[in-house]
């Protein structure tokens, strides 16, 4: 006779516990609910920060909310990583970073304020950039092998520039040393723009340098493409040939990717994921980027975190081969 009884409480409890649970997630608003910040681990004019603004412009367009774009570019962006790993984990405040401050700084710099591989969680890869080396005509070098040819012969004769020590530029050239055989003095710079600028002037031989910057200048002549770094050859210089073309397998780059501070939760990285990959499919932004030099991605979580893992364990060899350390 008591079982009704019985049964109506139960009923009861489950619905006010419905109820209760109902109300908290109604509190909690659709993702996002307001503007979200990118902290980009570069400066203003760099390939991410062009990638942030951008990618940002249609993916704030699509969720109807401003995207803010932050640059944190000192320290080889250990700040940025710094911020955003601090930040609260709600998806509202997201790095922009690439190889330099995701794997490249973690294997030269001891004592870091975060650990990347457990304070942040990658999201998705934005795009990619392929290097040109590039020579002042007045050096003489018509061809990579011409290069090459002087480097070995002239031990200590050639100097090349990068936008600093332990950065994407300078491990792509150590890496092409050791591949080639020959050796050169590194002069490191505040950033590529700078030492570009010495190339031209004649008093560097060489320099690895993003395409984009560097273009005007190889049409106008006043500097000799060489070679580019990725596999294929680029659109925006069709008749330069690869360093895989007389080095199999050799590639080189900078990647930059999307990341978010660990604990985020799984349901907003993938909304923020997925929405991202959308905007780099956008016609118009892939023409624009392109002709930036910057190849875009949006390959999502799993393929990204899996490249980041292999390019680390590149890195860190790499890194202890040239003995590289930054203090």
């Amino acid at each position: 006779m008591n079982l009704p009884r019985f049964f109506s409480r139960t009923a009861w409890a489950m619905l006010a516990a419905s109820c209760v649970s109902g109300a908290a997630m109604a509190q909690q608003p659709e993702f996002p609910a307001r503007s979200v910040k990118l902290v980009v681990a570069n400066g203003p004019g760099s390939a991410p920060d062009l990638l942030a603004r951008q990618v940002g412009n249609l993916v704030g367009r699509d969720w109807k909310q401003a995207i803010v774009v932050e640059n944190k570019g000192a320290a080889g962006g250990v700040s940025a990583v710094d911020a955003v790993v601090k930040a609260q984990p709600d998806g509202y405040t997201l790095l922009v970073g690439g190889d330099s401050a995701i794997t490249i700084m973690p294997n030269v710099q001891r004592n870091l304020p975060y650990d990347v591989k457990n304070d942040l969680v990658p999201v998705t890869k934005l795009g990619q950039s392929d290097f040109v080396l590039v020579a002042n005509p007045r050096k003489g070098f018509k061809t990579l092998q011409d290069f090459v040819a002087y480097a070995k012969t002239h031990p200590g004769k050639i100097n090349y520039a990068s936008s600093g020590t332990g950065g994407a530029q300078h491990l792509a050239m150590e890496q092409f040393k050791q591949r080639a055989g020959f050796f050169a003095t590194h002069i490191p710079y505040r950033g590529g723009p700078q030492g570009l600028q010495d190339v031209l002037a004649g008093q560097v031989d060489v320099m690895l340098i993003a395409i984009a910057p560097a273009l005007t200048q190889i049409q106008s002549g006043k500097l000799t493409a060489l070679a580019v770094s990725g596999l294929q050859r680029h659109a925006l210089l069709p008749q330069v040939q690869t360093l895989a073309e007389s080095y199999k397998g050799f590639e080189a780059g900078a990647w930059f990717g999307l990341f978010a501070p660990k604990g985020t939760p799984a349901a907003v990285v993938q909304a923020i994921a997925q929405d991202t990959d959308k905007a780099l499919r956008d016609p118009e932004l892939r023409k624009s980027l392109l002709q930036q030099g910057i190849t875009p991605v949006g390959e999502g979580q799993q393929v990204f975190a899996k490249q980041i893992r292999t390019e680390d364990v590149r890195v860190a060899q790499l890194v202890r081969s040239i003995g590289l350390s930054v203090e």
